[in-house]
């Protein structure tokens, strides 16, 4: 197995461990939830309900990113895609994804900065006191794995375009 099949291997199996915390959040906010509304209905609702899944929230989408990505599920435009001639196509397989690749590390190197400057002004949810940052650096890490795997795609990409 070469070098660059190895490292894609690598990443994509822990895009799926990480879409699966996403998942695992999905099913936890379920459970807050209807544990909170079941609550209400005994005037006993659950306290932070509201927080925590605010904060699972955003996890739950960023930690999906590449995995998605990777299984092709992103929304794609196919009427039009799919009646373009192959040369063009091979081109927006290449563009596509240096957008991408843009606009995502722009994202991730801003999530970054805005993970950290929430852990150093120690914020935290108002009522149950939990640390925000560890949750926004989520973005950063959807960002960081969407990237790796758009530049698989990117690869492979080019050497669909070399080869025809």
């Amino acid at each position: 197995m070469d070098t660059y099949s190895f490292i894609k291997t690598w990443v994509q199996r822990f895009n799926y461990i990480i879409a699966m915390a996403g998942t695992a959040l999905v099913f936890i906010t379920m459970f807050i939830t209807t544990t909170d509304v079941i609550g209400r209905y005994f005037r006993m609702p659950l306290p932070g309900a509201m927080e925590m899944s605010e904060l699972a929230l955003g996890a739950m989408v960023f930690l999906g990113w590449a995995y998605t990505q990777a299984e092709k599920g992103h929304i794609a435009i196919d009427i039009i895609f799919k009646r373009l001639p192959r040369r063009v196509k091979n081109i927006l397989d290449i563009i596509i994804p240096l957008c991408g690749l843009t606009l995502i590390g722009l994202i991730g190197w801003q999530a970054i900065r805005f993970g950290m400057d929430s852990r150093s002004s120690f914020e935290h949810t108002v009522d149950l006191g939990i640390p925000v940052w560890p949750l926004k650096l989520m973005i950063f890490i959807g960002a960081v794995t969407l990237c790796l795997q758009l530049i698989f795609d990117l690869v492979e990409a080019w050497q669909t375009c070399k080869e025809s």
